[in-house]
């Protein structure tokens, strides 16, 4: 019991200490999406001023074109599988991260083309250890835009 209690502790004081720079945001389906932030804070919203249309529509072929689903299994041991869409053929970065930011493994860097994809991550660094149970989480660059997922790993 004592173990269950400390293990919830340090998730849950993980999850207050981490940062992003992604804003998620729950749709009216019940699914969750991350958006960059670095996307966001281009579009102006004042009472003086109107957003304009090119803004609005620029941000929503961003927002609607790139797309990261949650893992599978979450929380996961061994292995998970990770879900994404890509609008257009491009270079895909992959990375996993720990709670302190610190890279872990990357898992993809080359480009591919348009479409949906998915990659298992099998808990392994890159140095092919075993990591420890805990939260981490998965980066998806393509064309400067970032999506971030959280990860559970439980042993």
């Amino acid at each position: 019991m004592r173990q269950v209690i400390v293990f919830l502790f340090l998730v849950c004081s993980s999850i207050c200490y981490t940062q992003t720079d992604s804003m998620f945001v729950e749709k009216m389906d019940g699914s969750i999406r991350g958006y960059p932030i670095s996307i966001i804070n281009g579009i102006t919203f004042s009472k003086e001023e109107p957003v304009s249309v090119r803004e609005e529509q620029m941000m929503q072929n961003v927002l609607s074109s790139f797309a990261v689903y949650q893992n599978y299994p979450n929380p996961f041991n061994p292995s998970t599988t990770i879900q994404y869409s890509i609008p257009a053929t491009g270079d895909v970065t992959i990375d996993i991260y720990d709670v302190q930011g610190r890279a872990v493994r990357t898992l993809e860097n080359a480009a591919q083309q348009a479409g949906d994809h998915s990659i298992v991550w099998d808990s392994r660094n890159n140095y092919g250890t075993r990591v420890s149970s805990g939260t981490y989480f998965c980066q998806i660059l393509f064309n400067n835009t970032s999506l971030v997922k959280k990860l559970l790993l439980i042993k």
